[in-house]
């Protein structure tokens, strides 16, 4: 592990791209990483996946565990959500990881969002004691809906804030992607500044092209150091594709300069 990349969580998904899946583990580590991240769980074997993990040293750092289904609030799909959450939670066990991650419905014709937000609070209000029995993080994630997610319900870090207090569960928290965030409403540090009570993961990648940090308009120098004086100590989650190639995506992270906000989570 290098001390630079230590606070770093590769996405495994979206690195390395010419290797099967789980022989990007090895690469992660070789590479120097101190922990890695995944999109949805089922996708993957989970107990070797946790293995190689293990042997490495490294930190599972959040697993995608559910995306929101229409039509929201209706009992076959709570019962679904109910279902969904816990064996994402026992994977999570099973990983070593303490977050997964939630995505929000997509609004269908003439929806209006703030009765979505609602419908979603209502969903989370059923579930989360299941995370908080097994001490471990739910997080709802604003994604934007200008590039990537047309018709997403919670765009805004102000969505996502809302539906996390309105649920007042401290098993519930943010996935505070920048990169989503930066389209949708930019003032990035502004933005952490108001909700950073409730930001329970923080993932990067530059825009346009959502590569890594370094290759785009956002000062990632900067805003990460303004994390670091916010007080947050927790993983930053890679979800970038490297420009041109793996190393020089690395370089560009050193680049910044310092190890991130300093994690202290350890495998």
């Amino acid at each position: 592990m290098r001390a630079e990349l230590a606070s770093y969580a590769v996405n495994l998904e979206m690195w390395w791209a010419d290797l099967e899946a789980l022989e990007r583990v090895e690469a992660a580590a070789e590479a120097g990483f101190g922990a890695v991240e995944i999109w949805f769980w089922r996708r993957w074997d989970v107990a070797e996946l946790a293995r190689r993990c293990r042997d490495l040293g490294l930190v599972v750092a959040q697993i995608g565990g559910w995306d929101f289904e229409p039509p929201l609030g209706d009992p076959s799909a709570q019962s679904r959500l109910e279902a969904g959450i816990a064996a994402a939670i026992e994977a999570a066990r099973i990983l070593g990881s303490s977050r997964i991650n939630l995505n929000g419905p997509y609004l269908r014709p003439r929806e209006d969002p703030a009765d979505v937000r609602e419908r979603i609070v209502a969903a989370l209000a059923q579930v989360v004691g299941l995370a908080e029995e097994a001490e471990v993080t739910l997080m709802v994630e604003p994604m934007n809906t200008r590039v990537d997610h047309p018709g997403y319900s919670l765009p805004t870090s102000a969505d996502a804030v809302a539906v996390v207090e309105a649920v007042g569960s401290p098993a519930l928290g943010v996935n505070w992607d920048l990169y989503h965030l930066q389209i949708s409403e930019g003032d990035l540090c502004g933005h952490l500044a108001e909700g950073i009570d409730h930001v329970a993961y923080v993932q990067v990648a530059d825009h346009p092209g959502r590569h890594e940090p370094g290759t785009g308009e956002i000062a990632y120098g900067y805003v990460l150091g303004r994390l670091r004086t916010l007080g947050y100590r927790g993983l930053i989650g890679l979800e970038c594709r490297p420009l041109d190639g793996e190393e020089s995506a690395i370089a560009r992270l050193l680049a910044l300069g310092g190890d991130g906000p300093g994690s202290t989570e350890t495998a």
